[in-house]
This record gives C-alpha cells, structure tokens and sequence, in this order.
C-alpha cells in the first residue's frame, strides 16, 4: 500500500512579506534555495517577486512625488502675474520714497 501524499497548499503571502523574501535573497552569499524552501516557493516565484519589484518602483519613481502633480500654466498667465509683481515692486519703492521725504520734512 501506498502512502497517501497530499498536494502541498500554497500559502498566500502578504506584499510585505514577498518584500522579506526579496531582500533576505538580495544578501550576498545567503542559500537561496534554503531561504525560498522555508517559504514554499520555487525559484521562478522568486524572478516574478523581483519583476514585480522592479515594475513597482520604476512606476513610484516615475511620477515624482507623491501627490503633487504637475501643472502647465499658459504663458499669458505667468505674463499677467509677472506684470502685476512690477507693478507692486514699483508703487512699494514710491511710498516709501515718499515716505522718507515725509521724514525728512517733519525732522
């Protein structure tokens, strides 16, 4: 009679730990092997944990940082707000011009 083998159940891994795995079999001189028996896995599952790495952080440093999105601003505005600046550069240097004439006469 034959003993009765099961089919091993293939234990579901959190991303964190996936992410474990991936940096235990990034050290140098480690039994990669050991390491991916321990968890169940196959070396193949270890290639599509690192593809999978790779796509995530090529993708989280693509779009910069994290909520902050780009904006175009039309030329005319940035003109528009530029204008505006000397404007007010110009009428602050005014008053106090004539706010050190005031000082002057009252001294």
């Amino acid at each position: 009679m034959e003993p009765i083998t099961t089919k091993k159940e293939r234990v579901k891994l959190t991303p964190e730990q996936l992410f474990n795995i991936y940096l235990e079999c990034n050290v140098p001189g480690v039994p990669v092997k050991q390491i991916l028996e321990r968890y169940g896995l196959k070396p193949w599952d270890l290639v599509a944990i690192r593809k999978k790495i790779r796509a995530a952080a090529i993708e989280a440093l693509a779009h910069g940082k994290p909520g902050r999105k780009q904006q175009l601003i039309p030329v005319e505005q940035v003109q528009q707000v530029t204008k505006e600046l000397t404007e007010t550069k110009d009428a602050l240097a005014a008053v106090g011009y004539e706010l050190s004439l005031l000082k002057k006469r009252v001294s």
